[in-house]
């Protein structure tokens, strides 16, 4: 799979831009734009002149596979952008998660894909240039880990567990200290009032997630950093879409909800009120189940 920088261009319309200052504040700020569509996942599509976006504003996981096979089948997209790192691994089995099921269907398709999301190391400048310090952004990493461990498996999340986990995957040395056993311990004691070992993290999670988040969630560090560090990356799949825009004439985009909310009025400002296609009400699709292993191109918009 080869990465190719693409220079976008002006064609005899206006080019499209990113225009930052029309991002949404981070939900709180704006949750009357939640009441205005369906519960995720959902597509909103954009039409201006003779460019399409189709927009996938996923919830993570199976549930979303449908919604991306109806906007391949329905738009025939020449571009697809994905809520996922460069160089990250992507969120499950193509049978399981939309980034991954886009990447296969990109591959069958023969069309580019683009990673659209800031990579570990930008987002964690983002964080520490904010104050956050290295304990908040492992435990950010270590709750999102014991949330897909718990949907897999009633064992406890042992303190030991997770720090291995994240010391294999995610742990880069010049960053901070690796948590220790105790001090993962105290500081989760300290910011979630519970003992790690003995926590629900799926319902922490969801509580942490909460569009309309409860006072305790707002203060936590994860709250905080996830909702900062979402909005940072929010700007630049703006930047990416508008790229797209630039290049091709019907783009393919999906991001988790939150980071759709965070682009609402950016978009409408860009490409106008959308079609909204409630995601939960399409008719069955025809899903690629052998979709496995299929080779597809990644290309780069927009340089971090």
């Amino acid at each position: 799979m080869g990465s190719l920088f693409l220079f976008s261009f002006a064609s005899a319309a206006q080019p499209f831009t990113a225009d930052i200052s029309a991002l949404s504040e981070r939900r709180i700020s704006h949750q009357e734009q939640y009441e205005k569509f369906p519960a995720p996942p959902f597509l909103t599509v954009y039409q201006k002149g003779n460019k399409k976006l189709v927009l996938l504003a996923a919830r993570h996981g199976a549930e979303s596979l449908p919604s991306v096979q109806y906007a391949f089948d329905v738009y025939a997209p020449q571009v697809a952008l994905v809520e996922r790192e460069p160089g990250e691994a992507f969120g499950g089995p193509c049978t399981e998660a939309e980034d991954s099921y886009t990447a296969a269907l990109c591959g069958k398709q023969q069309i580019p894909l683009v990673r659209a999301d800031l990579s570990q190391e930008k987002q964690w400048q983002f964080a520490k240039e904010n104050g956050f310090s290295y304990e908040d952004w492992q435990m950010l990493w270590i709750i999102r880990d014991g949330y897909g461990r718990a949907r897999e498996t009633d064992q406890p999340f042992t303190p030991a567990e997770a720090i291995a986990l994240y010391a294999k995957r995610d742990h880069h040395a010049a960053w901070g200290e690796l948590f220790t056993e105790k001090r993962l311990n105290a500081y989760f004691k300290k910011y979630y009032k519970q003992n790690f070992a003995e926590t629900d993290f799926i319902r922490l999670y969801q509580d942490l997630m909460n569009i309309y988040p409860e006072k305790w969630v707002a203060k936590t560090p994860f709250y905080r950093l996830n909702n900062a560090a979402g909005l940072a990356r929010s700007r630049f799949m703006l930047q990416n879409i508008a790229a797209a825009l630039n290049q091709y004439d019907v783009v393919f985009a999906e991001m988790g909800a939150g980071h759709y909310m965070d682009l609402v009025l950016a978009l409408e400002k860009m490409l106008g009120d959308p079609q909204v296609i409630d995601g939960r009400r399409l008719p069955p699709q025809n899903l690629w189940k052998d979709c496995h292993g299929v080779p597809f191109q990644e290309i780069t918009l927009i340089k971090e």
